[in-house]
């Protein structure tokens, strides 16, 4: 692997399982029942509330990239990795999402302020009664806090990595971030912190 712009699968390879079939057969079943346009239709600015009622969900599948500008610190691909990792698993994504990590390195000294993260995953998306026999997942609501202390690869110094992961990722998915997060500025003393969200997270 090459520093610096080349791709950067760290952590656990696994194949996730595609869901296009899948997703196009549902996809003709939600239209059939008048139901298309809810499923397909993005989310406007990551503000619409889960679905309230525990239940029966499908695996919808996202494409993110998300570019991250001016962090106060440099992050190798490997720190990135699991950051976005640990973010995913704590909003009820599907184990073995696909991370690729760009403008990042071995080191923070070979690694950018300004590093790019490609994600490929699955979340839960609730099916009406009506259309329970589709589903392949039983979830239920829950709010989580994220930040350190309550995600593994989370530390005080990641403030505002986790603010612009909230901007640029989680206002893209339909999950519901509670309040406002505030960083400490560039030189201060770290300070605990964490972003509360609500998502649909998968029954074990």
């Amino acid at each position: 692997m090459s520093e610096g712009t080349a791709a950067h699968r760290a952590g656990p390879i696994a194949v996730m399982r595609r869901a296009s079939t899948h997703a196009c057969w549902l996809t003709a079943a939600l239209a059939a029942a008048g139901f298309c346009a809810a499923l397909i239709a993005p989310v406007q600015g990551g503000s619409a509330d889960p679905r309230h009622a525990a239940g029966r969900a499908a695996w919808r599948p996202f494409d993110v990239l998300v570019d991250l500008h001016g962090l106060p610190a440099a992050y190798t691909c490997t720190e990135l990795w699991y950051r976005f990792h640990d973010v995913l698993m704590a909003i009820g994504a599907r184990p073995y999402p696909k991370i690729d990590t760009f403008r990042c390195g071995n080191t923070a000294a070979t690694s950018s302020l300004s590093p790019s993260v490609q994600l490929q995953f699955e979340l839960p998306d609730a099916l009406p009664p009506s259309l329970a026999q589709y589903a392949d997942v039983t979830v239920e609501p829950a709010t989580v806090a994220l930040g350190p202390g309550k995600l593994p690869s989370f530390t005080g110094a990641d403030c505002e990595l986790l603010r612009q992961m909230n901007a640029r990722l989680l206002a893209a998915l339909p999950v519901r971030v509670l309040g406002t997060l505030s960083c400490p500025a560039p030189g201060a003393a770290a300070e605990r912190f964490a972003l509360r969200v609500q998502a649909l997270l998968p029954r074990s």
